[in-house]
């Protein structure tokens, strides 16, 4: 799919740090990109094997939580993705081993809550505060894009998905990468800072500062503020 067309009836414009949004309810997804244990949780990987400081990815749970009451209340559909591999890790390509290894975290390495990023350890569900409702979807993604090797594009395409709001961890990573990669197929794609977070401020503000760039030629970002109270 290289494009994709919204025929919109009734939206309303969010403001944002640049050009207003065109938020088009009937067709608009909230995507809640990776909050696991082993990126949030204290006892997680990141947390209790890395000594990660968590405190921003914590700051920002409340703020998703209401983003995703404000969601269902106007009948969103809601994606939560985790990061996450096969228990053989046959699904890890040799390139991602590699970076993963020589940023000092193996896939795979045993921690306080399991291997790390491997499917049905506890460190790679997600966090007690994000469980989703039975009509909402969860994906596993084994890339850093929830658009590698999954079927969201044709989960987004059946339901007529044309609008997509991001939410998670980490701001410059797993949540830049499906803003980019999701904006590159056509859809219209809203950042809410709030809601994101890196484990280093200067990485979310790159992030940021990213899709701020060309005088928003990339994309979109706003609060969650912004949008609840449009």
């Amino acid at each position: 799919m290289t494009h994709i067309t919204s025929q919109i009836k009734q939206l309303i414009w969010v403001t944002t740090r640049q050009h207003p949004f065109p938020l088009d309810f009937a067709h608009t997804a909230l995507l809640v990109i990776d909050m696991q244990n082993g990126f949030c949780h204290p006892d997680g990987f990141c947390g209790n094997e890395l000594g990660a400081d968590l405190s921003a990815a914590q700051a920002i749970i409340p703020r998703i939580q209401n983003s995703i009451d404000w969601a269902r209340k106007h009948g969103l559909l809601i994606i939560y993705t985790r990061e996450s591999h096969l228990p053989d890790m046959s699904d890890v390509s040799p390139s991602k081993e590699l970076r993963y290894r020589n940023a000092g975290y193996p896939i795979g390495s045993p921690g306080k809550m399991g291997r790390f990023l491997i499917q049905g350890e506890p460190g790679t569900n997600l966090i007690d505060q994000m469980q989703p409702l039975n009509t909402e979807l969860q994906i596993d993604k084994p890339a850093q894009s929830v658009f590698i090797e999954t079927d969201l594009v044709n989960i987004l395409q059946q339901r007529n998905i044309t609008h997509l709001l991001f939410t998670g961890v980490t701001t410059e990573c797993c949540v830049l990468a499906s803003y980019r990669q999701a904006s590159d197929l056509g859809f219209y794609c809203l950042l809410l800072e709030d809601c994101c977070a890196a484990m280093s401020p200067v990485e979310h503000q790159a992030a940021i500062d990213v899709l701020l760039g060309e005088n928003g030629a990339i994309g979109w970002v706003t609060s969650s503020d912004n949008l609840i109270l449009s």
